[in-house]
């Protein structure tokens, strides 16, 4: 009875030990490459945090891919429907216009319009402030917040 307690005690201690241990590394190593957790109580109404868009509006998207024409042919989403539409800066009128029927489409099917780039660009916001100006898209517009880095992190859409 006694060689099964002290197996138990040192089991115990090493399984104590090895957590110690990884908690050391994930705090002296990796904290600091983890994005934080979005949290949409503290974003501005305008911005968006991917999760938020699957509880809400889950396969009711229609998505705005604002970064650079390499960025998007290197990796893009892959979604049916025509629910992923390139909108680019330089290219915002020709663009803006083959994605005009969709984009009003949007507001009948009670479908907000979110809009992502890379993680620090600035593309998202222009864009989504174009297509408020432009008075001709009456869907929500938010900014996805981590833009496509929060998307390829998460992982529940292809692309």
């Amino acid at each position: 009875m006694r060689d099964t307690f002290t197996q138990v005690l040192r089991l115990g201690l090493a399984i104590v030990a090895l957590a110690l241990v990884l908690y050391w590394v994930d705090s002296a190593f990796l904290r600091d490459k983890r994005l934080p957790a979005c949290v949409q109580e503290k974003l501005p109404p305008d911005r968006v945090c991917l999760d938020t868009v699957f509880l809400r509006w889950v396969g009711k998207v229609v998505w705005i891919d604002a970064r650079s024409e390499s960025d998007f042919e290197l990796s893009h989403l892959l979604l049916q429907e025509k629910r992923m539409f390139p909108i680019r800066s330089g290219e915002f009128d020709k663009l803006f216009d083959e994605a005009l029927d969709r984009l009003q489409q949007a507001a009948e099917l009670g479908e907000p319009v979110v809009v992502f780039c890379t993680g620090a660009c600035t593309a998202a916001e222009d864009i989504a402030r174009r297509l408020k100006e432009s008075d001709l898209v009456e869907a929500p517009i938010y900014v996805l917040e981590g833009g496509w880095d929060a998307i390829k992190r998460d992982g529940r859409l292809r692309y």
